[in-house]
């Protein structure tokens, strides 16, 4: 089981917590970022993410879950690719319900959540919520460099990108660090002779699908040149 936080802290916190009355209801601020909860269990189970404590380890990439629940879901949908629920019009495959029926939307054409400011319409939820703050001048502050977002999202990015430490992939040959797996096994191209990827235009050979592709341009540019 993941770890509780000591009844001290959360006292320390619940004194700080902001209750915030949206559309009638209580809603919970937490003390520590821009996150809202329906309930004060919610925001207890939110709290962990800054406790510090990450107790569960993916065996495939190393990553961090605060909750075995959230690791087992991680590896379903990322690791084994389970996609238990498919749009019957694309055939795309999703992890859960709750993901399948907004991505339905889609294609029904349907935007029923409407911006009572400027009247425009969008599928989901969550991209109205998103365009709301361009009629606000709310500024979401990063609490570790002082930056200002507009919007959660473009904060709960920048701390991701910027200041989330995560386990580095370290390549073995010339001590490169990356972030993720994925860009250490692109990287390990560098360092041997295996050329894969083919033109089928010429007898060209390379060693990533992004340089095939730019070579590519190049036949394109010259047929091109070769029309007029």
């Amino acid at each position: 089981m993941s770890r509780v936080l000591p009844l001290s802290v959360y006292k320390n916190m619940m004194n700080r917590t902001e209750v915030l009355l949206i559309d009638g209801c209580s809603k919970y601020k937490c003390p520590e970022c821009s996150g809202v909860f329906q309930d004060f269990r919610g925001l207890k189970a939110h709290l962990q993410i800054h406790s510090g404590d990450k107790e569960f380890i993916c065996p495939h990439c190393k990553k961090l879950f605060f909750r075995k629940t959230n690791l087992d879901d991680h590896i379903k949908s990322v690791h084994q690719k389970i996609r238990e629920y498919n749009c019957t019009e694309c055939g795309r495959g999703f992890f859960n319900s709750s993901n399948l029926i907004p991505h339905m939307r889609i294609h029904s054409g349907v935007k029923k959540f409407v911006c009572d400011v400027c009247g425009e319409s969008f599928t989901h939820w969550g991209s109205l919520k998103q365009h709301s703050y361009t009629h606000t001048d709310s500024k979401f502050v990063c609490s570790y460099c002082g930056n200002t977002y507009k919007n959660p999202k473009g904060l709960a990015s920048h701390i991701r990108n910027v200041h989330t430490i995560y386990p580095k992939s370290v390549c073995d040959v010339c001590g490169k660090e990356f972030k993720k797996k994925k860009l250490l096994k692109e990287h390990m191209v560098v360092h041997t002779s295996d050329r894969p990827f083919e033109c089928d235009i010429c007898p060209s050979t390379f060693k990533t699908k992004k340089h095939l592709r730019q070579h590519y341009k190049k036949h394109i540019q010259i047929s091109k040149y070769q029309l007029v």
